[in-house]
């Protein structure tokens, strides 16, 4: 395989990496449980990335230039829809996809449903790791944020702080995410006494800083440079075991005392170095209100600051419930009812009456796929045309055909 190169490319902790990792898992077993498939966080959001090899899906598309060039670069593309709504851009690209791969004699894959799963939380998984920073950029930053009044490099800047020189040249962004908030008070308590402005990080410039950092590093290179994924279920975990769920709801459960970061889904939905800078920039008012509240700061490991970023990045992973006189008027305008009609004929389709509150909608997604091909040359045949799915509509059409009883 064209991307096999990389494995001999100088690791580095980089977007490259990550490709690295995913030929890794690619030649790993694969776990996966098809019969029980539930809504739940996924443990490793790179199974998929075997599943994407091993499917053929790296045939037409590429990760960020490796791969296939038939399809969409998915590394170029940010997913930020849920479950459903990225189950619906799949079937609406399925026409073209059929074609392309016809004329390349690719055998359309088949999916059990967790491997569907895998798959689909691993394209939503693809933006979590960063691109390469801007280390010119990030040099400006070093100086503008005032990050070098406390911390020195290279015998430059200040000496409040550690030297950053000391760091290994492929320390992971979990690392700095993680040091950042464990030394939260102190670095706030320095900054005070030193009459610094607390600066505030936005889009890449923690990736910019952090680039620039590891240039400039000169630490002992010890293990690898790169780390492995976090893992949104132990990241759940750890956000009730630490106490974050006192002060921060997911979608309307737990406390109320910050913003409920269910309602922020989007938002979280950033690359890991992002998603460290928002965490720094509300550092100072979670930190006041834990200690108002007399409620103790929490630290955390670097395989737990991995989980919980994943966790944060996973919130809007999974759909809202879906609106079922909505689904009932998609169901008649999108032609499904045209062949899975309930009004005692001979149905061309399937009875999706026999669908329960208990069939997960990754199945239904699974089985959608599998059988495109011949609702493709069925509707060809009877002339109806392929629908289209906006955002939302596949989750209120679930939602209609779990209220229907045969």
């Amino acid at each position: 395989m064209g991307f096999l190169k990389l494995v001999f490319r100088k690791w580095r902790m980089n977007y490259k990496v990550f490709f690295l990792i995913l030929i890794i898992f690619s030649f790993l077993p694969l776990n996966i449980h098809s019969e029980k498939n539930t809504n739940l966080f996924p443990e490793n959001p790179l199974e998929g990335s075997k599943i994407f090899v091993i499917k053929g899906c790296v045939k037409c598309h590429a990760i960020k230039g490796e791969g296939g060039n038939i399809g969409a670069d998915l590394g170029k593309v940010t997913f930020k829809d849920t479950l459903l709504d990225m189950a619906g851009i799949m079937w609406n690209h399925f026409p073209f996809m059929s074609e392309k791969m016809e004329e390349e004699k690719i055998d359309w894959p088949k999916f059990l449903s967790g491997e569907m799963a895998s798959l689909i939380g691993y394209l939503y998984y693809i933006n979590y790791f960063d691109e390469p920073g801007n280390t010119k950029k990030g040099e400006n930053l070093f100086s503008v944020k005032g990050c070098a009044q406390c911390h020195g490099i290279e015998k430059k800047g200040g000496k409040p702080g550690p030297s950053l020189s000391k760091f290994k040249r492929d320390y992971s962004p979990i690392f700095m995410a993680q040091a950042m908030w464990n030394h939260g008070s102190e670095m706030e308590a320095s900054m005070k006494k030193l009459g610094i402005k607390r600066p505030q990080f936005n889009d890449k410039e923690m990736a910019d800083l952090s680039a620039y950092i590891r240039k400039e590093a000169r630490g002992e290179k010890k293990g690898y440079g790169f780390m492995l994924p976090g893992n949104p279920k132990e990241g759940k975990q750890l956000f009730n075991k630490k106490g974050c769920i006192h002060c921060h709801a997911i979608s309307n459960e737990g406390g109320n005392i910050g913003p409920d970061l269910g309602k922020k889904a989007e938002e979280l939905h950033r690359s890991l170095n992002e998603v460290a800078g928002i965490m720094w920039n509300h550092w100072p008012n979670m930190y006041r209100k834990m200690i108002e509240m007399r409620i103790e700061v929490p630290s955390f490991s670097d395989k737990e600051m991995a989980d919980i970023i994943a966790y944060l990045y996973f919130l809007g992973y999974f759909d809202e419930k879906g609106d079922m006189k909505k689904g009932s008027i998609i169901f008649n305008e999108k032609g499904c009812i045209k062949c899975h009609f309930f009004d005692g004929k001979q149905m061309i389709g399937p009875d999706l009456r026999k669908l329960s509150n208990t069939t997960s909608s990754i199945e239904v997604v699974t089985e959608m796929w599998n059988h495109a091909s011949k609702m493709k040359n069925k509707m060809a045949e009877l002339k109806i045309q392929w629908p289209k799915f906006k955002k939302g509509e596949v989750a209120d059409l679930m939602q209609y055909l779990r209220s229907l009883k045969k």
